[in-house]
């Protein structure tokens, strides 16, 4: 399963932390914070407090505010009163965590871009090797070329080196598969990724993030303040 969180480790997301809500402010102001997530229990000043002074300062006001609190009665009425953008009941899920703060941030998951990525793969199904080149690749799969018999459901372990030297090994599952209009007895399948090797899944997501902003793909420099 892939990291839900992995986007926050791209180069043009800057994360702060903050041990009190008056901290929380203090970052903001500096900051000019993209989002805000926060819990009703923060020590310092009340966090409907917090809230109303941000959302009246011209500055600070656009900024997005995700409430995370406990399932006591006392938190939940805290929440309802704080002009926030949304409110999560903890324990949250990961991947519901993940999604709420790529909506805020309005970041579209980082598996939706695809780079270019023309180099040799070496590929295993059953047990047997097979010959493959990519065509692009992103951090959710990849697309490759290849005359070995696939079918779609089929599973793949994948390992070739990006171009900075790093090898990346993945496990995925075939999820479509085309012929080929440019070679004779070729299939273009496309690869959903579903683990990796230590480290790899970061390298690729570096790799990616880099070749985005080298296209000047990326957008202004997201900030998320945490407490």
């Amino acid at each position: 399963m892939l990291n839900a969180m992995s986007f926050l480790r791209r180069s043009d997301i800057a994360i702060h932390t903050a041990a009190t809500n008056e901290d929380l402010l203090v970052l903001h102001v500096d900051k000019n914070a993209h989002l805000i997530t926060t819990h009703p229990a923060l020590p310092g000043m009340a966090c409907d407090s917090l809230c109303d002074i941000i959302r009246k300062g011209d500055s600070m006001k656009k900024v997005s505010i995700l409430l995370l609190c406990d399932g006591s009665s006392r938190q939940q009425e805290l929440a309802r009163r704080c002009n926030v953008n949304a409110v999560l009941t903890r324990p949250v899920d990961t991947a519901t965590f993940a999604g709420k703060v790529q909506e805020l941030l309005d970041i579209p998951p980082r598996h939706a871009y695809r780079v270019v990525l023309n180099i040799s793969v070496e590929g295993v199904h059953n047990n047997r090797p097979i010959l493959c080149n990519s065509e692009n690749v992103s951090a959710g799969g990849m697309l490759i070329s290849t005359r070995a018999n696939l079918s779609a459901g089929d599973r793949v372990e994948c390992s070739f080196y990006l171009p900075d030297g790093y090898r990346v090994k993945a496990t995925g599952d075939i999820v479509r598969v085309t012929v080929s209009a440019s070679a004779v007895n070729t299939v273009r399948c496309g690869i959903r990724f579903q683990a990796f090797s230590p480290g790899a899944e970061s390298a690729l997501v570096a790799f990616i993030d880099q070749e985005i902003q080298r296209l000047n793909l990326t957008g202004p420099r997201p900030s998320a303040l945490v407490a």
